[in-house]
């Protein structure tokens, strides 16, 4: 999912379309936008590691972003070559947890539009009660991460809505699988095509509710979940409640 943002870093303001991305605990800017349109200097620019690794990524802070209608300062960003990883999928901009921390968000499917919550209101739909960083040691920090189960066996999920494949790991999975092409990039590889193994229909319990999706099998540590197992229904992400709504 996209949105608007307003990104203001000195004298510079541009209003640009970004990701909505659950699965980064920082905002991201392109670096190239960064420093020739948002007068970033590359001088001035720190190192922060990444996701609980060795990764290191520049970092700045930008004076303010205005999103869903309120204004954020001091923003802390990494800067990234977004363009040159993501290519023809990149956005200027992506919006991460240290924004979406701050409250609840209603995610309205129907008209693909994100919008402040109320995070205190009474939750009316089926509700999932999520865990992060405080209960798992070994994942990212404000990570929303669901306990599941795959045939009867516990597992974990981290639910990403920048995330294009839903992925399971493989040293968890042992049924069938099928060689497909697939375009794969992230922090650390640009963007191609590669040859991943598939596994279609799994099915997967959060709590009482079950879920069948395709999966992509790799070496990760958790699993992925996209917006894709929410079957187009709308929900809130309350991270005052670290909970997930489905409506």
């Amino acid at each position: 999912m996209y949105a608007d943002v307003l990104v203001a870093n000195k004298k510079d303001i541009h209003n640009v379309l970004s990701l909505i991305d659950t699965g980064s605990s920082l905002c991201m800017i392109d670096s190239t936008f960064a420093v020739d349109s948002c007068g970033v200097k590359e001088n001035e620019l720190k190192t922060a590691l990444v996701n609980e690794t060795q990764i290191k990524i520049s970092s700045a802070t930008i004076d303010s972003i205005h999103f869903c209608g309120k204004t954020y300062c001091k923003v802390h960003c990494l800067i990234v070559d977004l363009m040159g990883i993501y290519q023809k999928y990149a956005p200027k901009f992506i919006v991460g947890a240290n924004i979406f921390k701050s409250g609840a968000w209603k995610f309205d499917m129907e008209r693909s539009i994100i919008e402040p919550y109320n995070a205190n209101k009474r939750a009316v739909g089926t509700v999932f009660k999520w865990k992060n960083h405080k209960d798992y040691s070994d994942v990212a920090i404000d990570y929303i991460i669901f306990d599941s189960k795959i045939d009867g066996k516990k597992t974990r999920f981290a639910f990403d809505t920048g995330c294009k494949n839903n992925k399971l790991q493989r040293n968890f999975y042992t049924g069938a699988t099928e060689k497909i092409q697939k375009e794969t990039a992230n922090i650390e590889n640009k963007l191609s095509i590669k040859t991943v193994d598939l596994c279609r229909d799994v099915k997967f319990k959060i709590d009482k509710s079950e879920f069948t999706l395709d999966f992509v099998i790799g070496d990760y540590n958790i699993g992925l979940l996209n917006i894709e197992f929410l079957q187009n229904h709308s929900f809130i992400l309350n991270y005052k409640k670290q909970t997930l709504e489905l409506l």
